[in-house]
């Protein structure tokens, strides 16, 4: 429960820095994949996500993602399967965009906190 809550505190936080064509990506093909996949992630759901599946769900939504987005797919990725002091602040950082980019796109999806 404590990994949902963290999971969750790192997504409410906000990111200043330009990101992802959220629109053109609203308009693909690649959308209804993408936020059917990201599903289990909602709010009223992740409490029954293990880490493990919800890494596994970030990796299928990585390769749905648009290509200007993906780098911060990866980090959170990597963040996942080797956890680094040094790249905290990084791997957060990703979190949070990777985290706006879902509730962004996918209208039915809410992580908690995202959208103002």
């Amino acid at each position: 429960m404590a990994a949902v809550a963290a999971f969750l505190a790192v997504f409410a936080l906000r990111s200043g820095e330009s990101g992802p064509d959220v629109e053109a990506f609203r308009n693909s093909k690649a959308r209804p994949e993408f936020c059917k996949e990201a599903e289990p992630l909602d709010f009223s759901r992740s409490a029954e996500l293990s880490a493990h599946r919800r890494a596994h769900v970030v990796e299928d939504l990585r390769e749905l993602a648009p290509d200007d987005i993906a780098g911060e797919f990866d980090r959170l990725i990597e963040w996942y399967e080797h956890p680094n002091k040094e790249e905290r602040d990084r791997s957060r950082q990703a979190s949070v965009r990777v985290g706006e980019f879902i509730e962004r796109s996918c209208d039915e999806i809410n992580l908690g906190g995202i959208r103002g």
